[in-house]
């Protein structure tokens, strides 16, 4: 560049820092067709180029009152460019990896052992249910296997509501504290709706 036109362009640089958008749309005219240049050489793709492009003119508008204009103005533009590059090449690869991670979980999907594993958690909810206090029990089945409500079951069983409401909380405890002992933690989180989900195969 001619020493005129480092003149003009430092002086352009000190408006934008300013917020001039005339001078920005100047540097954005000079400069959109070097960058998606650059980006091109490592995206090897023009939409993706292009995208880039204005991405560096949005970061470049966004940290105007940063730009030194002693400073190279090309390399610091350059600069941008390659991070927001990288950027693009981590987000494809994290997309990628996404994307086969779940071409593998197609592949290693078993729905036999998965219906086979949630016998077994039926199972397991049944023992535990049978190895509630026998109020608690009745209560737990009236609710859960009957669909009663509480207010059925405190006619049914001749108890408060109160009473009902605090036998289904200590067996909806006692039944989390007995998948902690038999099962893995991330099992807990389907506790609220694991006996009904697993009634469904009876």
């Amino acid at each position: 560049m001619k020493q005129l036109d480092k003149v003009l362009l430092e002086k352009l640089v000190v408006l934008l820092s300013e917020g001039d958008t005339a001078a920005f749309n100047e540097l954005y005219y000079r400069y959109k067709g070097k960058i998606h240049q650059f980006a091109y050489r490592f995206v090897r793709c023009s939409e993706t180029a292009a995208e880039l492009t204005q991405l560096v003119f949005v970061r470049l508008w966004k940290y105007k009152h940063t730009v030194d204009a002693t400073k190279d103005f090309d390399a610091f533009l350059l600069t941008i460019t390659r991070n927001l590059v990288y950027k693009e090449f981590q987000r494809k690869a994290k997309a990628e990896a996404y994307q086969n991670e779940l071409a593998r979980q197609e592949r290693t999907y078993d729905p036999v052992a998965s219906f086979t594993d949630l016998q077994d958690y039926r199972n397991l909810a049944e023992k535990a249910i049978e190895s509630l206090p026998p109020q608690s029990k009745k209560v737990f089945k009236l609710s859960r296997e009957q669909g009663a409500s509480y207010e059925h079951i405190s006619n049914e069983l001749n108890i408060s509501k109160n009473t009902v409401h605090s036998h289904m909380a200590k067996s909806l405890s006692h039944i989390r504290q007995y998948f902690k002992i038999h099962t893995p933690e991330t099992v807990l989180v389907w506790i609220p709706l694991l006996y009904t989900t697993v009634l469904a195969l009876g």
